[in-house]
């Protein structure tokens, strides 16, 4: 019987992606998030609440790989630092306790780990300097899942840049720039509000991430870090003009107070592709106009269904 993998996080944006990627393979799937769901191989269990639940799942199934996706922006600095660092720290407790058992696990980082380091690609090897509580978290949960690859735990961590695709959350500037250029075109027109159109940033497709995520999770953690991005600088202005071109409406963009983020925005994140390129053999290319395209038709059939 084929081994099993267990993802956290499995309700999430890219944790959805990556099962169905799983299960295509021909892998069992296990998931792990704290709502109750109806699917198969999903258990409802509150990472941040402790090991216990997940000790007697890893237990029981003993999945050879673990994608830890699971954590959040949610609920302020206590909300963050309670999915993101008490999550992992949990993760890490229950596979201890697990005799005889030594999984491969890769956990989501964040390039907010990274914060202001200014305009050049940004190496895996530069010193962090979050400039806001989420990066803090996830910087957090990093050294903790590095502690735990000393300890000999075969760990890696993958830090994500900005990931665009079908299902991503719509509190992010894609989805809401292309959900509200919908309404807007359905509408006749009308004013769209947006925060700092200057800011720079790394996108990668949501598929190329699967992808990556895919191809490391099989075989054990060659890098102790990883950034998966695509190197190439996207200004957020550019984003909204593609979204807007391939809707196909006019609107009057105007500027909103409440949505400029002032000293917790970075002007520019773009990261450093050579490790990744090295470790999987092959660069990716971003396309925005194909990620928007496959965002905006996502969100039309959306639309179409309701």
């Amino acid at each position: 019987m084929a081994e099993s993998v267990l993802i956290t996080g499995s309700a999430g944006f890219v944790g959805r992606a990556l099962a169905a990627r799983v299960r295509a393979e021909g892998r069992p799937c296990l998931g792990v998030g704290r709502s109750p769901r109806e699917e198969q191989g999903y258990h409802a269990i509150d990472l941040s609440a402790g090991a216990g639940p997940l000790t007697e799942l890893l237990s029981r199934e003993r999945p050879s790989l673990i994608y830890h996706l699971a954590g959040g922006t949610a609920g302020g600095a206590q909300g963050m630092f309670s999915s993101n660092v008490s999550s992992t720290l949990h993760l890490f407790q229950a596979v201890q306790a697990v005799q005889g058992y030594q999984p491969r696990v890769l956990v989501s980082g964040s390039a907010a780990e990274y914060g202001d380091l200014g305009p050049e690609p940004i190496s895996e090897d530069a010193r962090e300097r979050p400039v806001g509580e989420y990066g803090v978290a996830k910087l957090a949960e990093t050294r903790l899942a590095l502690l735990a690859r000393r300890r000999g735990l075969r760990v890696g961590v993958v830090r994500f840049f900005n990931i665009i695709g079908p299902g991503m959350p719509g509190s992010l500037a894609p989805a809401r720039f292309a959900r509200e250029s919908l309404a807007l075109a359905a509408a006749g027109g009308g004013v769209l509000t947006v925060g700092d159109l200057s800011p720079v940033r790394d996108y990668v497709d949501l598929t190329d991430v699967v992808d990556a995520l895919w191809t490391l999770g099989q075989r054990d953690p060659e890098e102790e870090l990883l950034n998966i991005c695509s190197g190439q600088p996207v200004r957020m202005g550019a984003l909204l003009e593609e979204i807007l071109r391939q809707v196909g409406v006019r609107v009057e963009v105007r500027t909103a107070e409440n949505l400029l983020r002032g000293p917790g925005d970075v002007p520019v994140s773009v990261g450093d592709t050579r490790r990744l390129e090295r470790v999987l053999g092959r660069r990716f290319t971003f396309d925005l106009s194909r990620s928007v395209a496959r965002l905006v038709e996502s969100l039309r059939g959306g639309s179409r269904a309701s």
